[in-house]
């Protein structure tokens, strides 16, 4: 089944990079190397990476002859691949479910991680001294989604966790780093996070790296502070 050395390209400040790294966790995949990428050096910028990820994202894997780019794919083609029969939870056969995780993913990487992306992209730049309201509106507006399909479930798609969960964790745990979830305004999504929080494979796999995540942005919107305020 393994074939080829298996290789996942990965910042582990990087949130769509951490959600792989708890999927593979969760599945027992130590056995796929994991090799560090600095963004900021744009190390994924070769001609090499290019080739193999030209959407020049990370994380991307590289599986024999085969690469793939996009955490979201990247999380789906793992369990299809190494998920066994007690892992099917995590993304049901039937028809409903299924489309309704795949909903949730579709939310989490067009809205949700857009509106991190909407913090992460000008502080890297050096515009960003500090997040204007209209990023913390777009914010709290993913969050009200995110309350309103937890009052359906326990979980974003079912009463049982799935991989939009594990997908989604990643993005929201950096955005309650950045502004904080308001228990009294979304107590749903707040206890969501303290489920979540308080898995074995988030500790591990995401919460260092969450931290780093969110220290760095705050970091560089106070040096891009300074040096606005030295023009």
């Amino acid at each position: 089944m393994r074939g080829e050395k298996t290789v996942l390209y990965k910042n582990d400040q990087s949130p769509p990079a951490r959600s792989v790294k708890m999927l593979m966790s969760l599945l027992g995949l130590n056995f796929i190397e994991q090799r560090d990428i600095n963004p900021l050096f744009r190390e994924q910028d070769t001609p090499e990476m290019r080739k193999k990820n030209p959407m020049r994202t990370i994380p991307f894997i590289d599986d024999g002859d085969f690469s793939l780019g996009d955490s979201h794919a990247i999380c789906l083609y793992l369990l299809e691949k190494y998920g066994k029969p007690e892992h099917e939870y995590l993304y049901p056969k039937d028809i409903k479910k299924r489309a309704t995780v795949n909903q949730r993913l579709f939310f989490d990487c067009g809205v949700v991680f857009q509106r991190l992306r909407a913090v992460m992209a000008p502080t890297y730049m050096g515009q960003m001294t500090e997040m204007p309201k209209e990023v913390i509106g777009g914010i709290r507006n993913a969050y009200g989604t995110l309350e309103a399909y937890l009052s359906e479930s326990v979980y974003l798609a079912d009463d049982v966790m799935t991989i939009a969960d594990i997908c989604t964790i990643s993005t929201v745990s950096s955005l309650d780093g950045l502004h904080p979830v308001d228990g009294k305004r979304y107590p749903k999504l707040r206890q969501w996070l303290t489920n979540m929080y308080a898995k074995d494979f988030v500790k591990e796999e995401n919460q260092q790296g969450c931290e780093d995540h969110v220290t760095y942005l705050f970091a560089a919107m106070e040096l891009n502070k300074q040096q606005k305020s030295k023009l």
